[in-house]
């Protein structure tokens, strides 16, 4: 079980990238050369342990919480923006289906490793387990969305904004009791910490920003689609 722990997280991510890159090899190369890189970058970073068990000053602290925070967000930032302000990204963005966007994030299931650490004691209940569970609802729910817009292209545009805004939401939930027990306004019985430290640190440093990128990615498309049809 220790082995399946240690390793697990960083095994689900290298078969998402690559399954990934795999599907947009013929379509957008550039996407799959960019997401093995953003993979094999987060999985050589995530080693490093952003919060460490020894006390820390305020200063380096704030500087490890501030660089993780970057790390974190960062990329999903510029993705959005990318695909706002960015007409060849646009185009290519659209060369990939709805049913793949939401397929990528049935790896979430990985949120079994935040259950997991729950159970070992390396995460409060706020995290290890009521994100570990969205996190596995967000999953098998994109399986089986993504299968069913793959046979009836007239999904509700509406049904995909609602699953991606609880996808946003699990993120945000998570977001939120992590900043809140570094800033002290909330204090639980077992630390955070380990959202930043391997071998959950991947899941932060890939998982989230690609899933907040694609989950705000299909809220703007369905929208754009809701739109169209207001318009016939």
């Amino acid at each position: 079980m220790d082995f399946f722990y240690a390793y697990g997280p960083i095994v689900i991510g290298m078969f998402a990238a690559l399954t990934i890159a795999a599907y947009c090899w013929n379509k957008v190369p550039v996407a799959s050369l960019a997401i093995l890189t953003w993979f094999a970058v987060s999985a050589v970073v995530s080693q490093f342990t952003f919060f460490p068990e020894s006390k820390t000053s305020n200063l380096e602290a704030l500087i490890r919480f501030s660089t993780f925070g970057a790390l974190t967000f960062g990329p999903a930032a510029v993705l959005i923006f990318m695909v706002l302000k960015v007409r060849s990204f646009q185009s290519a963005m659209k060369k990939i289906s709805t049913s793949a966007l939401v397929l990528t994030q049935s790896y979430r299931i990985g949120g079994v490793f935040l259950i997991l650490a729950f159970l070992r004691g390396d995460l409060p209940f706020e995290i290890g387990l009521v994100s570990g569970v969205m996190d596995v609802t967000v999953a098998i729910s994109a399986v089986a969305l993504s299968f069913q817009i793959k046979t009836n292209k007239a999904v509700s545009p509406r049904l995909l904004i609602t699953w991606a805004t609880f996808s946003l939401f699990d993120f945000s939930w998570a977001t939120a009791i992590k900043f809140a027990t570094f800033f002290g306004v909330i204090e639980l019985s077992t630390p955070t910490s380990m959202l930043g430290n391997p071998p959950l640190a991947i899941f932060s440093l890939f998982a989230l920003p690609f899933g907040t990128f694609v989950s705000v990615y299909v809220i703007i498309r369905s929208k754009e689609t809701l739109a169209r049809v207001k318009n016939l």
